[in-house]
């Protein structure tokens, strides 16, 4: 078997794994398997993190992941992972205290920002 038939191989071995633990091919590793140099080094750090977090339960590792795609504003980082954090037994409290917070970040950076300037100009 040639390298690069190997390394097709692990790619679509990687796709069906986030396919196993998603229920479908999120669409940035989708894209990025065309290219697979960017994809192998994305999907290893995105496993780690996202699949199997070493000091986080699956859980944690959702809701966080919900808080910081609610702070970023991204629709379709939330499309997937408010139901995968549900899946993995979430509460809508829960989900709904995770977007609270990454909200209340995402705005107090502004501030931050924006109030430091203004306390400069005293």
């Amino acid at each position: 078997m040639s390298e690069q038939g190997g390394v097709q191989e692990e790619v679509e071995r990687r796709l069906q794994q986030q396919e196993d633990f998603y229920g479908f091919r999120p669409f940035l590793a989708q894209f990025l398997s065309g290219y697979p140099d960017l994809f192998m080094a994305y999907t290893g750090l995105s496993g780690r993190l996202l699949v199997e977090p070493k000091h986080l339960t699956i859980k944690e590792m959702e809701l966080a992941a919900v808080s910081a795609s609610a702070a970023l504003g991204s629709e379709h980082c939330l499309n997937v992972h408010v139901p995968q954090a549900r899946k993995v037994g979430a509460t809508k409290e829960e989900i709904i205290e995770a977007v609270m917070v990454g909200s209340l970040m995402a705005m107090t950076k502004g501030q931050s920002t924006a109030f430091r300037k203004l306390a400069g100009l005293d």
